[in-house]
């Protein structure tokens, strides 16, 4: 494992669920109880309205940062917000220290990071079939993304604002496709600070899977994130799964394992 890479690709993913956060917590009256800490490099966001990992997390370089992130965790203990500590194979401990202080591993929040400089990617057109999101279509990526994933009630406005709050920031684009004028299939894409474009959450609709519609995101993310000056390109990805070979076929290699932990209380 590249340490270095892959903290810049954590960094990445941290900063595009951090800038969503944020977005929430401007919003008149703070609805949510959305807050942050520190900033992007050592930090942490929490919405206490919606007890998602994706919303609610520590982040920061483990071991130069290691009080600090102790201590976020502390600050922000009553949203119980998960940390993100990096691995290089699948010997993943359930249980860690930080400080003294003891983590447990979150199940089914095991993910594979992959990573592509930008000069690897192969060459491939924007598809004029993609359109890009703007206010007057989030509510249909919305719903589409609720569908996809089967989201609570409760975490719909959530969920909906959030996505909002990346298109106010010139760093996020979402995207969807139609099929006769039904959304099939959607995605985001955020363009880190650092240089690195992160491919954010992608879904596709039951009845429209297996028809190439993830392929065709990733290849038009892939040509974006090149057009807007992006040094390289980082997604996330269960590691036996069709999104890792679907991403691979993209160029993307995997890089290291991401693994959440929440203090134990």
């Amino acid at each position: 494992m590249d340490r270095a890479r892959a903290l810049a690709l954590e960094y990445a993913e941290n900063q595009y669920l951090r800038t969503r956060v944020e977005g929430l917590a401007n919003l008149p009256g703070n609805p949510y109880r959305a807050s942050l800490q520190g900033d992007s490099t050592c930090g942490a966001f929490v919405v206490a309205s919606n007890p998602s990992p994706m919303l609610n997390r520590v982040h920061g370089d483990q071991e130069r940062d290691a009080g600090k992130l102790a201590s976020l965790l502390q600050v922000c203990s009553a949203c119980n917000p998960a940390i993100a500590l990096i691995a290089a194979s699948a010997r993943i401990a359930p249980t860690l220290e930080l400080q003294g202080q003891l983590l447990q591993r979150l199940k089914g929040w095991t993910h594979g990071q992959f990573f592509a400089p930008v000069e690897a990617i192969p060459a491939s057109p924007a598809c004029s079939d993609i359109e890009s999101v703007d206010l007057s279509t989030l509510e249909s990526f919305c719903v589409l993304h609720r569908e996809a994933f089967n989201a609570p009630a409760a975490a719909r406005p959530v969920t909906q604002a959030a996505f909002g709050a990346l298109l106010d920031d010139a760093r996020g684009h979402l995207y969807l496709i139609r099929e006769q004028g039904v959304a099939v299939a959607g995605a985001a894409l955020f363009i880190a600070d650092n240089g690195v474009a992160y491919l954010g959450t992608a879904f596709t609709t039951k009845a429209a899977r297996g028809q190439g519609y993830h392929r065709a995101l990733i290849a038009h993310r892939l040509h974006r994130a090149v057009a807007l000056g992006a040094r390289s390109v980082a997604a996330t990805a269960l590691v036996n799964s069709q999104s890792r070979r679907n991403l691979e076929h993209g160029g993307l290699r995997l890089s290291h394992l991401q693994a959440l932990y929440r203090a134990v209380p």
